[in-house]
């Protein structure tokens, strides 16, 4: 499939998600948010924790208390875990103070139509790089390109020149929205960084639910896929 160029602190410590368990990340806020993270477990139950876990990540929030799985609750924080100022995560508490896990955050998408999801989150993407101004460099046998609306990139591309194999990624207030292989159709779309929802065969497949393998590669595809492109236009 050819390529689309139509214009494309506070301290946090989360447990990772391990099967059903559920363990409420440790927050200390040091500036002033829309709401305080629910209370943290004692120290001894914590220790309990350490000896059936894996190793906690320590990360930063970003902003305020936001509505992560769109249940209109304002009941999440975006996480920065690698410092980039880009959020990594972005973690919900149920009413009792729990995290809820994004598996189980991303069930509240109606899935009942793939096609009809796909094709309104494509015309989505089509309207965030409406009136974009399209930038392009070869480099050997690959083509780089940028579309740039007000000063931000709103969409990179990198794919072989004669061939038309590569990716798109395409951004919404400065952080990747989604990414599309264009080998193959396969499109990713992110929300502050979580990886909320796939497509395969153009629409026609929809997948919501995702490994932890699967989802610390695709949420690393999100974060480095636009990394070279920028590099080569001098985007930082």
């Amino acid at each position: 499939m050819g390529v689309l160029l139509g214009c494309q602190e506070s301290q946090v410590s989360s447990q990772p998600n391990l099967g059903n368990s559920s363990i409420a990340p440790t927050v200390t806020h040091s500036v002033a948010v829309s709401k305080i993270a629910p209370n943290l477990p004692s120290t001894e139950s914590s220790k309990s924790q350490k000896k059936t876990t894996s190793p906690q990540k320590t990360g930063t929030t970003i902003g305020q208390a936001i509505d992560c799985n769109n249940d209109g609750k304002d009941n999440g924080y975006r996480i920065d875990y690698d410092k980039d100022g880009i959020p990594d995560d972005c973690i919900t508490y149920d009413d009792n103070g729990n995290v809820i896990k994004n598996e189980e955050a991303t069930n509240n998408i109606d899935t009942t139509n793939p096609q009809a999801l796909y094709d309104t989150r494509m015309k989505a993407l089509e309207q965030l790089t409406e009136g974009c101004q399209e930038n392009s460099k070869v480099e050997g046998d690959i083509t780089y390109t940028t579309c740039i609306l007000n000063n931000r990139p709103v969409q990179a591309a990198e794919y072989l020149t004669e061939l038309g194999d590569g990716l798109i990624i395409w951004f919404e207030n400065g952080n990747v929205k989604a990414v599309q292989f264009t080998h193959n159709g396969e499109t990713f779309f992110f929300d502050n960084g979580r990886l909320e929802v796939k497509f395969e065969d153009a629409g026609e497949k929809v997948f919501t639910t995702f490994s932890n393998e699967e989802r610390s590669e695709f949420e690393e595809l999100g974060r480095t896929s636009y990394q070279r492109i920028f590099q080569e236009f001098g985007i930082r």
